[in-house]
């Protein structure tokens, strides 16, 4: 059983640690008196845990610096030189001289990529004639309904209907199957023959393929991920950081 006085020493070995501080054995008669008699203070246990509380948002504080510096830096790289991806087939939602392309790498039963495509409905709000969206499938080998979701979504595509499909599977990423996929094509009026044989369709999973292959070269291992004209954005970052990566190609131009 794990009592809470070795709760607690683990708490105070802890600190003791990160402050560099060493402690006698756990096992020690004298180190078990000593700290029976310190632990019988709650004023002591608190102290222990408002070190351990100001230590780690000081540690996290100096991560995130460090990281939003070393973020700052790749980026300064990629505006002088930005990756190219081509669009091919890939679905686009916006105008086509859109000023920014930002193409989305996503799987349809991450809840990340539902947060992510919310965003890409925001940015092409907020920006109706410069910005288009073209979406790439990245289905996680874990997410067992995401490969199929995508084939469904390409298939409703096939039709002229992959955003609304696209908007449905997000919408309702706890019922992914085939009986929903189907229910979806009835409700969104597509021929059901045709959609039942483009979900057989060999294209469509070869499309699905070649945007994981170029993912994979890109280096892009988790969804969602982005390029905006070619500068990265990994995660779903809220729409302030692409606004301010989209401000400044716009005023390239």
């Amino acid at each position: 059983m794990v009592t809470q006085k070795k709760i607690t020493f683990v708490a105070v070995a802890s600190a003791a640690i990160l402050f560099g501080v060493q402690l006698a054995s756990a096992d020690d008669p004298a180190f078990e008196k000593n700290m029976d008699s310190y632990l019988a203070k709650e004023a002591n246990i608190e102290k222990v845990a408002k070190a351990l509380e100001t230590h780690f948002t000081k540690k996290r504080a100096e991560q995130e610096k460090t990281q939003g510096e070393d973020e700052a830096k790749e980026m300064e790289k990629q505006f002088t030189n930005p990756v190219k991806i081509d669009i091919g087939s890939s679905p686009v939602r916006g105008p086509k001289d859109a000023k920014i392309t930002i193409i989305e790498f996503s799987d349809f039963q991450c809840p990340f990529c539902q947060r992510g495509a919310q965003t890409m409905d925001d940015l092409l709000k907020a920006y109706p004639t410069d910005v288009k969206v073209a979406f790439k499938n990245l289905p996680l080998p874990f997410h067992p309904q995401a490969k199929p979701a995508a084939v469904a979504a390409l298939a409703a595509g096939e039709q002229g209907k992959f955003w609304e499909m696209h908007d449905e599977l997000f919408k309702n990423q706890q019922n992914l199957s085939e009986e929903f996929f189907n229910q979806t094509a009835t409700k969104l009026g597509l021929d059901m023959a045709k959609f039942a044989a483009d979900l057989k369709n060999e294209k469509l999973t070869k499309q699905i393929d070649d945007d994981m292959q170029i993912a994979n070269t890109l280096g892009v291992r988790g969804t969602p991920g982005f390029f905006v004209n070619g500068v990265q954005v990994r995660g779903a970052r809220e729409p302030e950081y692409f606004k301010q990566i989209i401000d400044r190609w716009l005023k390239k131009k």
